[in-house]
């Protein structure tokens, strides 16, 4: 099997192409060597002028960018209509407007992890029982500290983020466990390499929930990458976590703000498939799959969207899909308990 991909490795992806497209492009075509569709026959084509596909995306600057490399392209060249809609990444993505049934959904690892188990993704390969492939891998998003230069010159760390003596003003954080705490155990001194051994305990746990409460009266929540952007960019607070490409999209025009990518974190995204789609619209999805992995696409789409910007020799910290499967289910509640607290 290794050698296959190889094979077909070499023969789509020119040795030429950056690094980080190489292995975003090489995962892509992994993903659809295990998406087993039956290919319709000759007639799918009259079926996809009438037919629409459904994609359910993050909004934003990426559903602009995905818009122009990925959808408007392949409408234009397959002869069918693709509908977006933003979604606020729930496990189990709903429908589209007028309840018109969803196709593809582009969402977090451990989200598709959690959606694929929980029988709301079509699963692609693996062990039954298991959550290997339940999503065709996308892309990754760099999670930076972001901060308003013309109020702090240097650039600073997530220790300074929790330094509102030195530093006053507001800060921005994501309404969800998932980067949250990892960040809060950084801040608190945790080695990058270490977060989720510590995070992993009780104490780990307790140590993170700990941090957060020192923070809490200057948190202003973000619930999507466009308004971690959005939120830093229209001067709501001094500094925050937020998605790398969303900012730097944001960024022409508005508050002079830097990105501090030491520490960042670097999420994965997949598309996840609609279970119990008729073979015509899997047909369709795996024709869309196919085309945003061909290397135009994918340089395209890395042109117009840059995740992770000049990182320069930062090492980000990869967020663990396999711990948040595992473990979002009682972090997320003890999580949303904390909110509520008092």
């Amino acid at each position: 099997m290794a050698a296959c991909l190889s094979c077909l490795l070499r023969k789509f992806i020119p040795l030429s192409r950056p690094p980080r497209i190489l292995r975003s492009l090489r995962r892509l075509l992994i993903g659809l060597l295990l998406l087993a569709i039956v290919p319709t026959g000759g007639n799918a084509r009259t079926g996809w002028r009438t037919h629409a596909l459904v994609v359910n995306s993050l909004g934003g600057a990426l559903s602009a960018a995905q818009d122009k490399a990925f959808f408007r392209p392949f409408a234009a060249q397959m002869g069918v209509g693709i509908l977006r809609y933003v979604w606020d990444g729930d496990p189990q993505p709903r429908s589209g407007h007028a309840g018109r049934a969803w196709t593809v959904a582009l969402m977090e690892d451990s989200t598709a992890r959690a959606a694929c188990m929980q029988g709301f993704l079509l699963r692609l390969g693996g062990a039954p029982g298991s959550a290997d492939a339940c999503g065709v891998p996308a892309m990754r998003e760099g999670i930076a500290l972001v901060w308003d230069r013309g109020r702090i010159p240097v650039a600073p760390h997530w220790s300074d983020f929790w330094n509102v003596v030195r530093y006053p003003g507001k800060r921005g954080l994501r309404r969800d466990p998932r980067s949250t705490l990892e960040i809060a155990l950084m801040a608190d001194g945790v080695a990058p390499a270490d977060v989720y051994a510590v995070l992993g305990t009780p104490e780990g746990v307790a140590r993170a929930f700990r941090k957060l409460s020192q923070l809490r009266p200057y948190i202003e929540w973000w619930t999507s990458p466009a308004e971690s952007a959005r939120i830093i960019g229209n001067g709501s607070v001094l500094m925050t976590s937020a998605a790398g490409g969303e900012v730097m999209a944001a960024a022409t025009g508005q508050r002079d703000v830097g990105l501090q990518w030491e520490q960042s974190l670097d999420d994965g995204l997949s598309w996840g498939v609609a279970p119990d789609l008729d073979r015509a619209a899997r047909d369709r999805a795996r024709s869309l799959l196919h085309f945003m992995a061909q290397p135009e696409q994918v340089a395209r789409f890395a042109s117009l969207y840059h995740a992770h910007g000049d990182v320069g020799s930062a090492q980000p910290l990869l967020m663990d899909a396999a711990f948040w499967h595992e473990h979002l289910p009682d972090l997320s509640k003890r999580f949303a308990d904390w909110l509520a607290a008092p």
